[in-house]
């Protein structure tokens, strides 16, 4: 027994070492790299496997994989779907990188389309995407990066406030009067999608013909984003984290007049005013009071913008995900965070945090599992939660009183500690506003969910499978106001001790208030579809039947109206079949509702149809080959609906509201009679009406180094929800009612051409660029015809700007003289105003179109991307053109009202009689609106067109670091980023993609940012 239990012991020791001396081994062995394809995108999903054996993993999200192998020696054998297998040798390497070659033939390259994914190949609809890499820019709102990164999508950012940033986003422009925002799937249910991280985005589409879109019927006419979380993948678990830290800056803020140049032009304007007034408005002491700031108390000088922001703020993120798994299961988590710290300004003494802040936590857990060979299960819950922080008074209200407070009225705060007020009770202390309002915390939250079952049917046929899913989303906001106001004063002199004299001119709560509001909705989803997916020899089938219902509920109602669910029902169904991988075709249909309409209108069918050819597949094309490697044509059209129609909801339904009463009897009773009368006038409402025609051609060349895409596209939308302008006001109507009588036909073309090229074997080049270009026409607008042809809306482009068209600068009193009647005392100086209508007089008659609009016609974006060995540097442009800005409001007008408003520092550029300057910024400044200077004409749009350096990003990868592969991480990345770095454009006043008005919202940010991307 003492001999048995001395040799385990033995046995028991020589295992353990041998299993150390294997454990060494594979330490020793460790490989690790990344895998490209020939563009040098990262693949993730790769297999890598050591030939021979089963041991093997997969790469990561960015394309890294590590890996332990039995001997230094061996050989890795690489493989993905749609990509040629390559085996590599390791020779005693650390570090095995691999680029992949696309499969010649790309059969198996599929695309996600409606409800579903085709082969790329066959593919007829006119659709676009981005590489999710992209999208992972220093900004909290998704929908900012997109317009000019994906052909066909018009987007503008209005506001770079916190939380309040998004951007407006239309797919080939605007085709109606009423909303054009684009439907929305997020894996495939409807929601939005600005608060998305972009780390978790495996796929981001947009579908943009009615080939692509007739299967969303009523809700497919604006178009269709497609958006696909990431998955996970066998293999070991790989974790990737990501940190960085940035610096934000505005891009652009408007600048205003000093305080001494205020009085010095507003004594020029009351003089222009008041010729016969030889008094200054301020006297040359009282400017030199102002400009000396020996007492800013009762001579104040002050640029509210230097007040209230500070110079920089800061955001960062981090993220930390996770897949893998095996056959049987694959998961993918991930968990992100985002703070971004605005540019307003505290008081450190208030004992309240009244700071620009916002917070945001992501979340997103995907679960597949093969529960049997022919049983597939996924799983997927995701969303986030934020938490944004803002002054007690509203963004807006802050800008309005900065523009509309001269720089000379008040200082920010008296000397003794007294805050300032004007005696004009409708313009406030913007720090004090700020400052000294409270504060406003708004909490946010959004919970997705959805479980799919996929069943092969092939038992029953080959190429059969059916597939269920069911969604439930909740989201809920919350948010709480603690305002004040303080006490506050108005300086009118010093006494004989110097002391100030006060009079209060507000009193003050001193105390933080209280008040809530609650807002969130929920929606339930469903959807069942039975699919075909067959080969036979040259012929290839696919079949889609689907059948799918929502149910969205507003959760905080306060009327019956507003609590009646939003529903949606209905069918879809596709077929497709290609010949050869040659000649193609597709039909499409939707079959849906909306409970918006009359229950004997609630359905619509919706189909479409599309043909394309591949002509490079030709026996004829072989010659051409060489020089063109592919070339495919496709058209199609189809009918596409939108029940997004605005107006009144349930409108086939009339309303009677109260009207008047009738009294009588005697004088000392009361006896009233409530009356009725129709409210809005029933009507036989229906959605709009979209015919889309589309054609389209793919084409590459140089060794498929250079592709281009590019479809011109023509769309007539009709039936839409106007009320009539057209129905005269003896027919006796309270209210004019509403009809489906709009029509607007839009039209365009958009493009991508694309270069990628090896040059060498440590260099890449690439390139990408798109444009869209769009002009939606108004056909009927429901309005009666106008007096004169130039007043014409029909025939006009969508948003035409009208006003009247200036001529320049009157420079003598015998011009003005000689010219057509203006409204007001008219002098050299003024605008000059065409007279189109030729009656002698300037009025409204004489206003025709001016300008593009605020929307642009032309958006695009180009980019080079250049690789060396570890280092690479990309860089993004976004540009926007046939786009225009009209000036207005407090601020920008100089004294429209007396003693109200500030001045734009452009100011200076002004006509005067020492400065005749006929092509001078402002005319003659007068004191009061006493002209037509400021009315709407082509004097004050300027144009809005601009080129922007969107993104530079720099990176370093380390590679072959053995202190790296030691602790565990293979691959470790460094990157420098920068975002709205460089605007190009002729408007100077503020950020010109804020568009029309003064400039009053919260400039778009720069950032600068510093991070490291590790994977273990």
């Amino acid at each position: 027994m003492l001999l048995l239990g001395q040799h385990t012991a033995a046995h028991s020791a020589i295992s353990v070492l041998v299993n150390e001396n294997r454990l060494l081994n594979l330490q020793q062995n460790l490989v690790s790299g990344k895998v490209t394809d020939t563009k040098g995108e990262a693949l993730p999903g790769v297999s890598v496997q050591v030939k021979g054996t089963t041991i093997g993993t997969t790469t990561d999200s960015v394309g890294v994989y590590q890996l332990a192998l039995p001997a230094p020696t061996a050989t890795l054998v690489f493989s993905y779907v749609g990509y040629e297998e390559q085996e590599i040798l390791v020779n005693n390497r650390k570090i095995v990188d691999a680029t992949l070659k696309p499969q010649l033939s790309e059969m198996n390259e599929v695309v996600v389309v409606g409800y579903g994914k085709q082969k790329k190949l066959t593919t007829i609809g006119a659709q676009s995407s981005v590489n999710a890499e992209e999208l992972k820019q220093p900004v909290a709102n998704l929908s900012n990066l997109i317009a000019g990164r994906i052909a066909g999508v018009v987007g503008v950012q209005r506001s770079g406030e916190a939380g309040y940033d998004n951007s407006e986003i239309y797919i080939r422009g605007i085709s109606t009067f009423t909303s054009s925002s684009p439907l929305i799937l997020v894996d495939g249910v409807e929601r939005t999608f600005n608060n998305i991280d972009p780390e978790d985005i495996a796929n981001f589409s947009i579908l943009k013909d009615a080939s692509a879109t007739a299967v969303y019927g009523v809700r497919g006419a604006n178009g269709v984003i497609l958006i696909e979380t990431k998955k996970g993948r066998s293999g070991k678990t790989a974790i990737n984290v990501q940190y960085d830290q940035g610096l934000t800056q505005f891009t652009k803020l408007p600048a205003f007049a000093d305080g001494v140049t205020y009085l010095k032009v507003a004594n020029e304007a009351y003089r222009n005013s008041n010729p016969g007034d030889s008094m200054p408005l301020y006297s040359d002491e009282y400017i030199e009071q102002t400009a000396s700031g020996s007492d800013p108390d009762l001579y104040p000088n002050v640029d509210w913008f230097d007040v209230i922001f500070n110079k920089y703020g800061h955001n960062r993120r981090a993220r930390v995900n996770a897949n893998g798994g095996s056959d049987k299961a694959q998961y993918y988590l991930s968990v992100g965070y985002y703070d971004e710290t605005g540019m307003f300004k505290t008081d450190e003494l208030a004992d309240y945090n009244s700071s620009m802040k916002f917070t945001r936590y992501n979340f997103t857990a995907n679960l597949n599992l093969n529960v049997t060979k022919t049983t597939k299960v996924d799983f997927g819950a995701s969303g986030w939660i934020s938490n944004g922080n803002y002054p007690g008074s509203s963004t807006g209200s802050i800008f309005n009183a900065a523009y509309a407070l001269p720089p000379i009225a008040i200082p920010v705060k008296y000397s003794n500690g007294a805050h300032s007020l004007m005696r004009t009770g409708d313009i406030g202390n913007p720090y004090s506003m700020l400052t000294q309002s409270g504060y406003a915390t708004e909490f946010r939250s959004q919970l997705w969910s959805n479980i799919r079952l996929t069943q092969n049917l092939d038992f029953l046929a080959k190429g059969l499978s059916i597939t269920g899913m069911f969604s439930f989303d909740n989201n809920n906001q919350h948010n709480i106001a603690r305002s004040k106001t303080v006490d506050s004063y108005l300086a009118t002199g010093r006494d004989e001790a110097g002391n100030l004299v006060l009079e209060q001119m507000q009193i003050g709560t001193n105390y933080l208030g209280y008040s809530r509001s609650n807002g969130g909705s929920r929606q339930f989803y469903t959807e069942a579809a039975i699919n075909y997916n067959r080969s036979f020899g040259k012929h290839d089938i696919t079949g889609m039947l689907l059948y799918n219902q929502s149910d969205r509920v507003d959760a905080f109602a306060d009327d019956f109206i507003s609590s009646i669910p939003y529903r949606y029902l209905g069918l879809a169904g596709r077929a497709t079949y290609a010949y050869d991988n040659k000649y193609l075709a597709e039909a499409n249909f939707g079959y849906n509702g909306s409970e918006t309409f009359a229950p004997s209108h609630q359905f619509g069918f919706f189909p479409s149809f599309g043909l394309g050819w591949i002509a490079s597949q030709e026996k004829f094309f072989e010659p051409l080959s060489n020089a063109l490697s592919f070339l495919k044509l496709r058209f199609s059209y189809g009918e596409v609906g939108n029940s997004a129609i605005g107006g009144r909801r349930f409108a086939y339904i009339s309303t009677v509201t109260g009207q008047g009463g009738y009294s009588y009897g005697r004088n000392d009773i009361n006896n009233n009679i409530d009356g009725l009368n129709f409210g809005d006038y029933a009507v036989s409402v229906s959605w709009e009406k979209a015919a889309k025609y589309n054609l389209g051609i793919e084409l590459r060349t140089w060794n498929d180094a250079i592709s281009l895409t590019a479809d011109v596209f023509q769309e007539k939308r009709t039936g839409i929800f106007r009320q009539r302008g057209d129905v005269p006001n003896i027919i006796g109507i309270a209210n004019l009612p509403y009809a489906n009588l709009g029509a607007v036909n839009n039209k365009g073309i958009d493009a991508t051409l694309e270069i990628n090229k090896q040059l060498g074997s440590d260099f890449r080049f690439g390139f990408r660029g798109n444009i869209n270009w769009n002009r939606a026409t108004v056909i009927d607008d429901a309005n009666a015809p106008w007096p004169y042809p130039w007043q014409q809306r029909i025939g006009r482009k969508y948003g035409q700007r009208f006003g009247y068209t200036a001529l320049g600068l009157f420079q003598t009193e015998e011009e003005v003289a000689n010219s057509p009647y203006q409204v007001g005392t008219t002098k050299p100086g003024d605008i000059k105003y065409k007279d189109l209508n030729g009656d002698g007089k300037i009025d409204s008659y004489d206003q025709g179109p001016i300008g593009y609009g605020s929307i642009p016609e032309i958006v695009y974006g180009f980019g080079p991307t250049l690789t060396w060995k570890n280092w690479s540097i990309a860089a993004w442009f976004k540009g926007i053109s046939n786009v225009d800005i009209s000036l207005s409001g407090d601020g920008f007008r100089p004294f429209t009202f007396a003693g109200r408003g500030n001045l734009m520092a452009q100011i200076t550029d002004r006509w005067s009689p020492d400065n005749p300057n006929s092509e001078a910024f402002y005319p003659r400044v007068t004191y009061g609106n006493e002209n037509m200077n400021y009315e709407g004409s082509s004097w004050w749009v300027k144009n809005g067109a601009f080129l922007r350096l969107q993104t530079l990003e720099i990176n370093y990868d380390l590679k072959d670091r053995p202190w790296l592969t030691k602790i565990g991480v293979p691959h470790l990345n460094i990157f420098l980023m920068g975002y709205n770095l460089v605007t190009i454009s002729d408007f100077k006043m503020w950020d010109v993609e804020l568009g029309d008005g003064r400039g009053a919202q919260y400039p778009l940010l720069k950032t600068y940012n510093l991070g490291v991307r590790a994977m273990f």
